[in-house]
């Protein structure tokens, strides 16, 4: 059967499930990591590593989001997001010798992307990219490529090449802080083990969360720090696949404007798995139960019940985001199946996205 004869919404449901295998493969692959870590060292070594800029769109400006996050706490070094617009839009070139150019995309093919890397490269930036496509446009025109080893993704809902950009760029981060290669891998086997777990979990309990949210219009997912681009990646599989108006924040912002947009009823999902950060969102709660939201944490509680258990305990809080997007995936998917749509052929839009 081809991509065009499954059913509905079949292609995210195997694409979830493999996940964990998907990063088990990432370990397979740990020479091209280990050669974009010692890439960014002799840059280190020589001086010329003043910054980090990550390009990005969609599911993977998420990820992105991430390693500007994990870059900072791990390197010291400043990190930013990259501005497309600036080169394709305005025509000009913003970068320096002593950055570096991070690209992250599924498929490699961006033309804003590629336009950014680019002009970061004629201004002798340095430029990695990490694509599920090793003969991309972006893998052939950066310095360094690391590739996903994800596989073929068909449903237009991305899924398995969020966590792989999220832990490939977490190796390359980790590699290039100089932990341990035997630690790092051993906690991403514990995590392939703990994913499955999660993903059996999520699709026994997405069902009946579906139900529970398919009248409502829109949604407010919140997190804070590594937990900003898990509320981000959920609104975004919220929207492209059930059409529902959800946005993602940080706790941080939440009070500048989204909080007045949360009225009774109002799904709020709160991910409160990390360590670091939690209280900020759960210093929310009293509020957004003031309002009437319809409050689902998502986190690792003692009771083990439902999302607020769904996570393990025990687990870096710079590994969670691997496993917190984990049961939003499957209730995306649950949920466009409820609206009768199909998830992976949403209306209006494609696989490769080229923006200009």
């Amino acid at each position: 059967m081809t991509s065009a004869q499954t059913a509905p919404g079949e292609l995210m449901r195997r694409e979830i499930a493999e996940q964990p295998d998907r990063w088990l493969a990432l370990l397979t692959n740990r020479s091209a990591v280990d050669e974009a870590a010692r890439y960014l060292g002799r840059m280190r070594e020589a001086g010329r590593l003043n910054g980090l800029v990550f390009a990005g769109r969609g599911t993977s400006d998420h990820a992105a989001l991430y390693a500007q996050y994990l870059s900072q706490t791990l390197l010291g070094v400043p990190a930013a997001m990259a501005t497309p617009s600036i080169a394709t839009v305005y025509g000009r070139a913003v970068q320096n010798p002593n950055t570096c150019l991070v690209a992250v995309s599924q498929s490699g093919a961006s033309p804003d992307l590629l336009v950014t890397l680019e002009s970061a490269r004629s201004g002798g930036a340095a430029t990695i990219a990490f694509t599920n496509d090793a003969q991309s446009p972006l893998a052939r025109a950066a310095d360094v490529h690391v590739p996903l080893q994800a596989g073929p993704e068909r449903s237009v809902a991305a899924t398995k090449t969020y966590t792989a950009e999220l832990l490939a760029l977490h190796m390359w981060l980790r590699a290039a802080a100089g932990d341990s290669t035997a630690q790092v891998d051993h906690e991403i086997r514990a995590l392939a083990d703990y994913g499955r777990s999660v993903v059996h979990r999520s699709t026994e309990l997405a069902p009946e969360l579906a139900e529970h949210l398919e009248s409502s219009d829109r949604a407010l997912l919140i997190g804070r720090a590594f937990g900003a681009a898990t509320a981000r990646e959920g609104a975004l599989k919220l929207m492209e696949t059930s059409g529902i108006a959800a946005s993602g924040w940080s706790a941080a912002d939440v009070k500048h404007g989204p909080l007045a947009s949360v009225t009774r009823g109002t799904p709020v999902f709160c991910f409160v798995g990390e360590r670091a950060g939690r209280e900020s969102v759960e210093a929310l709660l009293p509020q957004l139960l003031e309002r009437g939201a319809d409050v689902h944490l998502v986190g690792s509680g003692a009771d083990g019940c439902g999302l607020a258990g769904i996570l393990p305990g025990d687990v870096p809080d710079a590994l969670l985001p691997m496993l917190s997007i984990l049961p939003i995936q499957s209730l995306a998917l649950e949920l466009a199946l409820l609206k009768g749509l199909d998830p992976d052929r949403p209306v209006g839009l494609s696989k490769v996205t080229r923006t200009t």
